[in-house]
Order: structure tokens, then C-alpha cells, then sequence
């Protein structure tokens, strides 16, 4: 991306577009979006680059974009991504168009599939040792839908001066099944007060999150929330230098959670979150466990429930087009 990219200003030339993000009956807007932003020049460069990713989500009408393709316009870059299968007709229209596709999943041998974890993890930063990479390897796999997440999560959590131990990235690996911090936050943000305390419950009663750990996730997720409150970021590149994220999606993610909560309630979440810790180191008398669920419900009541977003799914190709 950043080779198409160059040397022009990223925020006249590049936009993104998640479908995975829209909901159902958002999509078709969606697609129109990427069409439009395809076929409308820049005003500071004689070149555009769009990238519309999880063109796999279902339910999608892709004809917009199968249309496009018909007769793409050259100054444009478009780029579509997929964790799955992409439609037959826009899988057909690709490849009439001469697109050039790149598999971006992980290699197979395990000496091959070491050093391509190592170098998604330099690509955001990120210092670790071998026995961290070795264990982060084993927990994934093939599954590279999920490492984005963990990335950012290990960056949030532990800035990228640290090299990264077993120690550190231990606490957020765990067996199938195991809950993530993004399950616990995304439920949150999604208003399911219901999921959101029985992802809470799942952390703490397995043994594997410590009370301060999940305070330390909630803090770092409003943190974020709190960077951009008021800052006048309007678009995703520019929530992404603020929040310290290299990920459009958690930019695009942390923009829009921001809008949909507005200052008031930012500071309420903020206040809710020093309330708890206060809590936590003995400022009450109560449990831990009591503390997090009266924090996890109170802010899960800060945004009304929305409809779930779709699985990623394993696996992921691109193709590009100028």
C-alpha cells in the first residue's frame, strides 16, 4: 500500500472501504462508495488508491464494482480483499480485467511460516523475542485473520520500546474457544451488556486475565476513544496517527465509536473507569469480579444495541488494479 502510495499526501490519494463494517442493508451503499471514490479523480495527485475490503461478506450485490471493472479508469488502483470466497460474477469480472492477485495467507513449512509472523510483527513495530514469536505461532497458525487484533492489542498495551516476552504475550493467547479482548470491548461498544458480562466472566474465571488486566484493556480501548474526542480527526488516516494505530479498520473503528458517543458520554466512560479502579485497589470493599461486571454493564448502557457485525474468516487474497 504504501509503495502506491508514495510520496503524495495519503489523505488526498488513499481511501478504504471495509463491507465487513456496513451492515446488511448498508452494503449496497458501501460498494457504490468504492465505485465513486474509484472513479472520481483526486484533486492533489493524477492518481487515486481504493481498496475495498472483505468483498466475501454476505449478503453483498457486488454488480456496481462488476460493472466498474468492465471499464476500470486507469489513474485508479483498485484493490479488493477477501478472508474467503469472492463472488463468482466479480471473481469472473476480476479476472477479464487482468488483475494482478497476490495470496497474502501464511506459508505452509514452519520455518517459512515463523518468518512471516516475524515480519508482521516488525511491519507494526513491534519487538519480540523468539520463544514470544514461537508461542504467538503455535496459538495462530494459519489463522492470520486474527493477528491484526492481537497486534494491536500488544501494541496498546505495551507501547513498541518493549521486546515482548512469553510473559507478556502469554496473557493474550489462549486454546479455541479462548476469549479475546476484542470480544469483551466490541461487545461493549455494541451496547450487549448480556454478551459483554459473560465474555467478562469467561476472562476472569478462567484464571488467564488478572482484574488489572482487564482494567488495563478497557482503559487502553478508551484512551484511544478519548485522543479523538474533539480533535476534529474526519477520516480514518487521521484517527490512525492519533491513536497510534497502523490499522485503517481500528481507525475507521475508533472514528465512528467516538461520533457515536460524543464528549458527554466520553467523559462519563472516563469517570466510570476511575470509579472502578478506585474500586479495584480497595477504595469499596467489594470484589473484584462485582466491580468489573457494575463497570462492564454501565458502559455497555452508554450506546444502544446494535446488530452483530459478520465472522472474519480464515485466509485472505488481494488483487490490485491501475
Amino acid at each position: 500500500m504504501n509503495e502506491l502510495v508514495g510520496d503524495a499526501d495519503r489523505s488526498s490519494v488513499y481511501e478504504s472501504f471495509d463491507l465487513a463494517e456496513a451492515q446488511a442493508d448498508d452494503r449496497n451503499l458501501a460498494v457504490a462508495q468504492v465505485v465513486n471514490a474509484a472513479q472520481t479523480q483526486s484533486l492533489f495527485a493524477d492518481f487515486k488508491v481504493v481498496v475495498a475490503r472483505n468483498v466475501d461478506v454476505t449478503p453483498l450485490n457486488a454488480e456496481p464494482l462488476v460493472a466498474y471493472l468492465r471499464a476500470p479508469v486507469e489513474r485508479c488502483h483498485l484493490i479488493i480483499t477477501a478472508a474467503g470466497r469472492i463472488p463468482k460474477a466479480l471473481n469472473d469480472a476480476l479476472k477479464k480485467a487482468g488483475t494482478a492477485i497476490f495470496e497474502t495467507t501464511p506459508p505452509s513449512k514452519r520455518r517459512e511460516l515463523v518468518e512471516w509472523y516475524k515480519a508482521k510483527f516488525i511491519e507494526a513495530g513491534l519487538k519480540i523475542d523468539a520463544i514470544a514469536l514461537e508461542e504467538v505461532v503455535d496459538w495462530l497458525g494459519q489463522d492470520s485473520a486474527r493477528l491484526p487484533g492481537l497486534l494491536d492489542v500488544l501494541a496498546s498495551t505495551y507501547g513498541q520500546k518493549q521486546r515482548l516476552t512469553y510473559e507478556d504475550v502469554s496473557p493474550f493467547l489462549g486454546q479455541a474457544g479462548h476469549v479475546q479482548p476484542w470480544d469483551l470491548t466490541d461487545a461493549v461498544d455494541g451496547g450487549d451488556a448480556a454478551t459483554a458480562l459473560f465474555m467478562l466472566r469467561r476472562m476472569l474465571r478462567s484464571g488467564e486475565f488478572h482484574p488489572f488486566q482487564v482494567m488495563s484493556i478497557m482503559h487502553n480501548h478508551y484512551t484511544k476513544v478519548l485522543r479523538l474526542d474533539g480533535s476534529g480527526a474526519g477520516d480514518p488516516v487521521q484517527a490512525m496517527a492519533l491513536i497510534g494505530s497502523r490499522s485503517d479498520y481500528q481507525g475507521r473503528k475508533y472514528l465512528e465509536l467516538s461520533r457515536a458517543l460524543g464528549s458527554k458520554k466520553v467523559f462519563d466512560a472516563v469517570q466510570l473507569l476511575a470509579r472502578a479502579d478506585r474500586a479495584l485497589r480497595g477504595g469499596t470493599g467489594l470484589e473484584s469480579e462485582l466491580v468489573l461486571e457494575v463497570l462492564i454493564a454501565r458502559l455497555s448502557r452508554l450506546l444502544p444495541t446494535r446488530p452483530k457485525r459478520p465472522a472474519f474468516r480464515k485466509g485472505a487474497g488481494s488483487t490490485s488494479r491501475r
